[in-house]
């Protein structure tokens, strides 16, 4: 029980140092925070809000991954590499995707509580 209770801190810390290292995740907690905010006034119902917090939870899980794999290739080599930037760039681009898949589905729930 207390090794599962120390893994659980060192998530946290994980968490915390992804939120203090990268300002994509900055940006990230605010549009999340902005969706939410928005859902409150809105009134999503149930469903809506299981999509944005899926949403949410995706594209926050995949930067974390992508920052990991970021930190990960800067420890390995501070010397230029052609497949150390492919394989950042295939992670950014990761982010990318569900970000706008994500964008793509708060802008459908959006319209249609306006209607």
């Amino acid at each position: 029980m207390k090794n599962r209770i120390q893994s659980f801190a060192h998530a946290l810390r994980g968490i915390r140092e992804f939120i203090a290292l990268g300002a994509n995740a900055k940006l990230q907690c605010l549009a999340a925070l902005a969706i939410i905010v928005v859902g409150l006034i809105l009134q999503f119902t149930r469903f809506e809000w299981i999509a944005v917090i899926l949403c949410i939870g995706s594209v926050l899980a995949a930067e974390a991954i992508n920052t990991a794999i970021e930190e990960l290739a800067n420890e390995v080599t501070e010397e230029k590499s052609e497949r150390i930037r492919r394989v950042k760039d295939i992670a950014a681009g990761a982010v990318l995707i569900l970000s706008l898949a994500s964008l793509v589905v708060a802008i459908l729930i959006i319209l249609n509580r306006l209607n």
